[in-house]
């Protein structure tokens, strides 16, 4: 599966007052994260609502693990990974290292929809085999 990584050097107003990562920090970095998965899988998110007229990938469960505190001045390694593809959703692994140390495992499913005009509602609907073969790694092979 396709895999990214990209880094995040924590600054003074991630951090609450102690001068540790405030936690709802994580969870923007986890959206970024995923955010430049696609760009990796060759689609970012603003040219799969045009190619594909979805109405978007909300998420739809998420379990975060706090394994080991960061502060300000360390620099983070997010790595990011497709960890499960199915017929309407899918679901990532986020890995934050902290030099050595796993500082945070987080693991998000996100469903793919649009919008059923129909029904007047959004409804999950089949990721395209294309999109498969991109987040799977194997567009281009």
């Amino acid at each position: 599966m396709l895999s990214n990584s990209r880094t995040v050097l924590v600054e003074f107003g991630h951090c609450d007052p102690t001068g540790i990562v405030f936690n709802p920090n994580y969870f923007i970095w986890f959206d970024s994260s995923m955010h430049a998965l696609l760009a990796r899988a060759g689609i970012p998110f603003r040219s799969m609502i045009a190619q594909f007229g979805i109405d978007g990938i909300p998420l739809v469960d998420c379990k975060a693990q706090f394994k080991a505190p960061s502060r300000w001045g360390d620099e983070l390694v997010i790595e990011s990974r497709f960890s499960a593809l199915h017929r309407s959703a899918f679901e990532l692994q986020h890995t934050v290292r902290n030099g050595d140390a796993v500082a945070v495992e987080y693991a998000e499913t996100r469903v793919w929809t649009v919008f059923d005009a129909e029904q007047a509602r959004i409804r999950a609907a089949p990721i395209p085999p294309a999109v498969i073969a991109m987040f799977s790694g194997e567009a281009g092979s």
